[in-house]
């Protein structure tokens, strides 16, 4: 009998099998059909019948729970989703899954060291697996080890190539943020660019190659390609924000205004400086533009 297991993986998930053995050899089943079963092979099948009844069950409150934690991870209630990873865990210590979606969610919580200690276990019951390399990377990030982080990302992606056969676009992009994270701004950009076009639809990878670009002094590219994204997705928070700033930097102060209140209506986060700092994680020039776009204090005059 075989079930799936769920991974999250940035945004997405990955399909794992999780295998339940067949309670009954086929030499057995032959002897049952011909009704030649001797009594003690009777009594065994009975309770291989009962374990297959009882993995099945187990599996099955397993599955609800993952749904359950997968649900309330999309509705972004990280403390619950965690509870939920925590519960599977108990039932089965040795789901590398269950704890690389904790580690997830803990990571959405600024727990990085526990999120780190998730991860850490599931690479040692999971080690051909890429997914806890990638999110063991993040956390590592949210603790501002970026060296460290882009070593995981390294070994995600060669873990990807030989697991899956390709290389993995979402390792690219964090490669991308922990240069940024080092304040390598050049080298940012050329992974994020990698990882947009080894991924036409990777909608974050293009909006941060953009915000690199914009800290590397392209403005017009920058911006025409963060246009771009918001006339493709109108509800993408980030680019409207981003788009306030640097219409408000060059005196389009109308298009600044209009760019700024499309950005609230989706996220009031990019209200708040410290969190599109510390958070989002913005170049520094689009953060001082922000920060002076939101104090109403400068206007650079193209």
């Amino acid at each position: 009998m075989t079930g799936f297991l769920f991974k999250l993986n940035g945004g997405g998930f990955r399909r794992e099998r999780a295998r339940v053995c067949d309670a009954v050899s086929r030499r057995e089943a032959v002897f049952a059909l011909a009704g030649l079963v001797l009594p003690i092979q009777a009594i065994a099948a009975q309770h291989q019948t009962a374990d297959k009844e009882r993995a099945l069950a187990e599996l099955r409150k397993v599955t609800e729970l993952q749904d359950k934690a997968f649900s309330l991870t999309n509705e972004m209630r990280y403390v619950d989703a965690e509870k939920i990873w925590t519960k599977i865990i108990e039932l089965n210590n040795t789901n590398a899954a269950a704890y690389s979606n904790r580690g997830n969610c803990r990571t959405s919580q600024g727990q990085f060291e526990a999120a780190v200690s998730d991860f850490e276990v599931a690479i040692k019951l999971a080690p051909d697996e890429p997914d806890p390399y990638l999110g063991k990377g993040v956390a590592l990030e949210g603790e501002k080890r970026f060296k460290e982080a882009l070593e995981c990302y390294e070994t995600a992606n060669a873990k990807s190539i030989s697991r899956y056969g390709a290389e993995d676009a979402v390792t690219y992009n964090n490669r991308g943020n922990a240069h940024a994270g080092l304040g390598e701004w050049d080298k940012a950009f050329e992974f994020y660019h990698k990882a947009a076009e080894m991924n036409k639809n990777y909608v974050f990878a293009r909006a941060n190659e953009a915000l690199a670009l914009y800290q590397l002094g392209s403005y017009d590219k920058s911006t025409s390609m963060m246009r771009f994204l918001v006339r493709k997705y109108p509800g993408f928070a980030d680019m409207h924000a981003a788009l306030a700033a640097a219409y408000w930097t060059d005196g389009s102060i109308r298009a600044s205004e209009s760019e700024w209140a499309s950005a609230m209506q989706l996220d009031t986060r990019y209200g708040d400086i410290n969190w599109i700092r510390d958070n989002r994680r913005w170049p520094p020039q689009l953060v001082t533009d922000i920060e002076q776009f939101l104090s109403l204090k400068f206007r650079r005059v193209s």
